[in-house]
Formats: C-alpha cells, structure tokens, sequence
C-alpha cells in the first residue's frame, strides 16, 4: 500500500525540492513535485524532511549502555539493546552501529535478526579494547594485553557484523591484530593514540582507514608536528569521524576540519555514552564510583570539568553545522547520512532519499526536534510516543562489571 508523505521542504540527493515523497513496501517509490492534494497523505508543511541520519559511533543513552563488561543475563542484555535502539530512533537515527564491548555483541546479533523496532543494526563497532591514552590531562592506563583469540571470539561472536575495530596503532604486537582485521575485511581505526605524524602515516601505511572521532584522544596540530590529527585529516586514505557537539571539538576547529577534508570522507557521530540525554544532576560514572555531572546544557563532566563522555546526537550536531557554521544542510546531510552508508557498504540502499532506495527519513521541526521517524516506511517514533526513560537496572549492571 503507497503511503504519502507532503513537505515543503524534502532533502533528496540533487537537492531540496517541495512536493510528495512517496513509499510503497519499505521504499521510495516515487515523488510528484508542487502542491499536490492527496487523499490520507500526511502534511507536514514548513517541516523538513531528510534521510535517516546513520551513526556509525554509539555507545549508549539513558542508561542503556552497551560498552561495559557486564555478567548480565542474556536476557536483560536483550533488553538493554531493544531499548537503546528505541532511544536512538527518537534521535532520527535509522541506522546504527550499535559500539560495543564483546558480551552485547550475541544480543546484538539477536535484535539484528528480529529487526528489532528503532535504529536499524548496519553492523557492530568495537572501540579498542587495545587502546593507549585515554585523554587530555593524562590518566594512561596500561596496555591491553594483545590477543588474536579475543579478536577472533569478537569476530565469532559478531556473526559477520563487526565493521569496524578502533586500535592505537602503536601497542606492541598490534601488527597482528591489523592483519586478522584485513584478512576479514574489517576497518581499522586509528583511536586512542600517542602516535605523531610519521608514526600515523606508517599506520595509514600498514591499513588504517578510519579515525576515531578525529581530534579527540589523539595528538593534535603543531606547527612543528601536526600529530595523529594532522595525518589522518590530511590523508586522502582516511575516513574521520567528526563529533559535532561544539565541545569535544570547537566550532571555529570543526569549520577548519570541513575546509580541510573531503565530506566524502567525514562521518558525523554522537559517540553517544551511558547518560547521554539524562536530566541535570549527579551520576555515577560506569568506569567505577566516580562522580559525573550533567549540567544545564545537557554535557557530561567530572567534577574538574573534564569531559566524560559524550552527550548529544547527530541531529544536535546538523544544527551546530547549519545554524552556527552556515554549512548547506545539502553537505551535512551527506556526512551524517550518505557517506557512513556508502563506507560501510549500504550506499545502493540507504543514505539518502532517493528512487528505490529504503524509506528511512526523518521530519524535523525548525529547532530539531524530530516529529517522526521511518524505518524502511515504518514509523518507529512519533513525538507523542511516551519517551523512553532512564534504565532502571543500569546501576545494578555496573556492580556487576566483571573489572
């Protein structure tokens, strides 16, 4: 059955156009351009509609957090996973690579097959675990021991969903984890790393294809050694995602990144954590009883000011771009939507509003805020749907995070 969907302003690839976007069977099946007037259509006047935005970095929300080491049962992981898909789709997220630690990824695999309501699964993103600096004022941890049975358990486990392995390419014997990632045609992220410049162009060298939230726990530009972040941005081998929060990364640095790099080759991300989109106040951090804050702009903070963990969607970040930094939605739509599809394999399918591609697409008010959002021309939130609320059982996981 053909359903209609009328806008005034609609996001398709060559540009914004008024009309009817049209979907039958979970596609975009064709669009009658003006002012049609349609029996059952929904009319969204002044209100855009865009592609579903895909995050290809995301850890969690509201206490649905899938990057603990937890001994939960299989069933509340199960949970734990439908919800956090849930909470996504309020967000316009119709795709997702939910970024996990190995014991979500069997529940993950799950949700995959059911096709579970929310954020579409696109794959699995592992962060480390083999991973150096953990940020800006200090704090190193010691290195994670090197094994290729882990590695070769998250594969098994992943059930060909593992897309993507963030790694400091400088761990010792990390050499062999690169090559297991090629030989199962895995993505290599360069993330949480000391490297310089040289030592980063070596890495490109030896496979890495993607930064991890460019800029971020990595060394920065100097104008005698322009670092890890220099390399990869100027790298024309190098996918880098872009946190778009205006505080992980400044807004004046975010407009020199998109000067600098090809949008063909940035992907916006959330790296959304455990209390993202959580009320103002006090919290337990899920690296142990240390105490976070989330203040009256909705960031996640110790109590020294130092950043931990982000907290803001995409959405929030297309704003920042458009309304702060003038950048044409056009762009950001692509590096939000149709550049994570087209890298992780989904481009004939997903990404953008377009002639037989999946219905995913998302209407937005002029403040974004998302009034609704479709999954393969199903809707998976409305802005009257209750909301999801704060996991009730998140503090009895990390008592039981196996440390």
């Amino acid at each position: 059955m053909k359903q209609y969907y009328k806008s005034k302003r609609i996001y398709f690839e060559d540009g914004c156009k008024k009309g009817v976007l049209v979907t039958e069977n979970g596609k975009f099946v064709d669009f009658l351009a003006g002012d049609q007037d349609i029996d059952g259509c929904l009319d969204f006047n002044d209100q855009r509609i865009i592609p579903g935005i895909i995050d290809t970095h995301n850890h969690g929300k509201l206490g649905y957090y899938l990057f603990m080491d937890v001994t939960d049962s299989e069933t509340e992981k199960l949970r734990v996973v439908k919800e956090y898909l849930k909470t996504n789709a309020e967000d316009g997220v119709t795709g997702i690579l939910p970024t996990a630690k190995l014991p979500y990824f069997n529940a993950i695999y799950e949700c995959y097959k059911e096709k579970a309501i929310g954020s579409r699964i696109l794959g699995i993103h592992s962060e480390g675990p083999w991973l150096n600096r953990v940020g800006e004022k200090g704090r190193p941890r010691p290195y994670p021991t090197v094994s290729v049975a882990y590695l070769d358990k998250m594969i098994f486990d992943a059930h060909g969903l593992l897309k993507v392995v963030g790694l400091a390419p400088e761990i010792p014997g990390i050499d062999k984890i690169m090559e297991v990632l090629k030989e199962n045609h895995i993505d290599i992220s360069f993330a949480h790393s000391n490297c310089n410049y040289e030592e980063t162009l070596q890495a490109i060298a030896n496979g890495v294809n993607t930064a991890t939230h460019l800029s971020n726990v990595m060394t920065g530009l100097h104008h005698r050694d322009i670092g890890g972040t220099g390399a990869l941005l100027m790298s024309d081998k190098v996918y880098c995602e872009i946190i778009c929060d205006g505080l992980h990364v400044s807004l004046p640095y975010l407009n020199m990144i998109l000067k600098l790099k090809d949008p063909n080759y940035l992907l916006m991300i959330s790296d959304s954590s455990s209390l993202a989109a959580s009320p103002v106040g006090e919290y337990r951090s899920p690296a142990g009883d240390v105490k976070v804050y989330i203040d009256e702009h909705g960031f996640i903070k110790d109590s020294d000011g130092r950043i931990n963990g982000s907290s803001k969607p995409v959405l929030y970040g297309i704003a920042n771009l458009v309304e702060k930094l003038h950048i044409p939605m056009e762009m950001v739509i692509q590096m939000s939507c149709l550049t994570p599809a087209k890298k992780y394999g989904f481009g004939s399918s997903k990404g953008s509003i377009k002639i037989g591609k999946d219905a995913d697409f998302v209407v937005i008010t002029e403040d974004y805020k998302v009034v609704k959002t479709f999954v393969e021309g199903n809707e998976v939130y409305d802005q009257h749907d209750e909301k999801i609320t704060f996991n009730p059982n998140y503090y009895n996981s990390l008592d039981n995070i196996e440390r």
